[in-house]
């Protein structure tokens, strides 16, 4: 049996439900901030109908995520989780060692 892949504008509202619901707003709640009516955004989460590319900007914004993360499946998302936890490791190092070095300098200035 063969998968039947999601369309884009299908997994673009799968991912704008998700996002909606871990922001803990009802469809009544964004479809406000979004200046748009309750039933455009059921049709748009869906996937029955396509958002604008100013709409696509606005609900990235206020959901707070990139825009390329509402066009993501579960595949990209994991893979960029990954790349998000590898930068964050390496920041974390680089901010620790320049503390470091940091104090060292302070130290050996304080000690002249």
């Amino acid at each position: 049996m063969e998968d039947k892949k999601e369309s884009v504008p299908q997994l673009f509202g799968g991912n704008v439900r998700k996002y909606r619901k871990q922001a803990g707003l009802t469809q009544e709640q964004l479809s406000e901030r979004l200046d748009i009516t309750q039933k455009h955004l059921s049709i748009i989460e869906t996937g029955t109908q396509f958002a604008s590319a100013a709409l696509i900007e606005k609900i990235a914004d206020v959901l707070q995520v990139s825009p390329a993360e509402l066009f993501a499946d579960d595949k990209s998302q994991a893979q960029m989780t990954v790349i998000l936890n590898r930068i964050s490791r390496d920041m974390h190092r680089q901010i620790e060692s320049m503390y470091q070095r940091l104090r060292t300098d302070i130290e050996n200035t304080l000690n002249r």
